[in-house]
């Protein structure tokens, strides 16, 4: 029964932020990512790092797993719902909500 809860609410979200104007991200506790050419990711509304390294980030997201890859990557700010990431970023990626990257 919770599952089936969940997408009704989703849409009566969905369906107050498109009758408002407001920014969906914001109503519906979505990700917003924000790419600058492939050297700088801002991802907001995070859920927390998964995994960090030289060449891949993992954050989890309300939408699943989120994986970036790349070359020389470097978290340049992380707060409580904002990561910024810097380096050569060649690859974003999403994993199924709960799966394990």
């Amino acid at each position: 029964m919770v599952n089936m809860e969940r997408p009704k609410k989703e849409r009566f979200r969905a369906k107050i932020a498109e009758y408002f104007e407001l920014p969906s991200d914001v109503v519906l506790d979505l990700p917003r990512l924000v790419l600058t050419g492939d050297r700088q990711l801002v991802v907001e509304n995070h859920r927390g790092l998964k995994m960090y390294s030289c060449t891949e980030v993992g954050l989890q997201t309300t939408v699943g797993s989120l994986t970036v890859s790349g070359e020389a990557l470097n978290i340049k700010l992380i707060t409580a719902d904002r990561v910024a990431i810097d380096g050569r970023i060649t690859r974003v990626e999403w994993g199924a909500p709960g799966e394990d990257q």
